[in-house]
């Protein structure tokens, strides 16, 4: 019997699903992913050091397919929960996000094509009648499912790449 067949691969998915979702979420946490979706990375970091730690022996190897679905499941995971969570402030806020932006950023927005500034107002006029916007809220929630297991899964082939390479050159020794 292999060392793989008895895993749970269930925890590692949980581990990371709660890390990316913490660091997503969490005030002031969350300017991490301002550094290549650093937070999400380390998710997918979480999980892997989990699925290592199941290991009985010390020095075996972590299979790239399980660290990529680690990577994946808990990625589309915390798209979803964060998603939700997004909404559902944008909903409860009083503020309309799209008009602070523009009172922020002013004379920035002045310079941008006719077509940008209607697109805005549209968003702008969503967030005043449903108290969210709709559209925000899709294109949002389909780019966190692009954007989560993809940088979940990067962060955890990361490790299991240097782990293993750990792995090895200890061996050698």
């Amino acid at each position: 019997m292999n060392e793989q067949d008895g895993l749970n691969r269930l925890k590692p998915v949980l581990i990371s699903f709660l890390v990316m979702s913490l660091l997503s979420i969490a005030p002031l946490l969350n300017f991490i992913n301002l550094l290549f979706c650093a937070g999400i990375m380390m998710g997918g970091v979480a999980g892997v050091l989990s699925l290592k730690k199941q290991f009985q022996q010390p020095d075996s190897a972590i299979v790239y397919k399980d660290a990529v679905l680690i990577g994946v499941f808990s990625g589309i995971m915390s798209a979803v929960f964060v998603s939700g969570f997004n909404i559902i402030t944008m909903m409860y806020s009083d503020v309309n996000p799209i008009s602070e932006s523009l009172k922020f950023f002013g004379d920035l927005v002045k310079d941008l094509p006719p077509e940008a500034n209607n697109q805005i107002s549209i968003l702008a006029d969503e967030f005043n009648k449903y108290g969210y916007s709709p559209t925000l809220a899709v294109f949002t929630f389909i780019s966190n499912l692009i954007i989560y297991p993809l940088f979940g899964a990067i962060g955890a082939l990361i490790t299991a790449t240097i782990v293993n390479n750990k792995n090895k050159n200890t061996a050698k020794l």
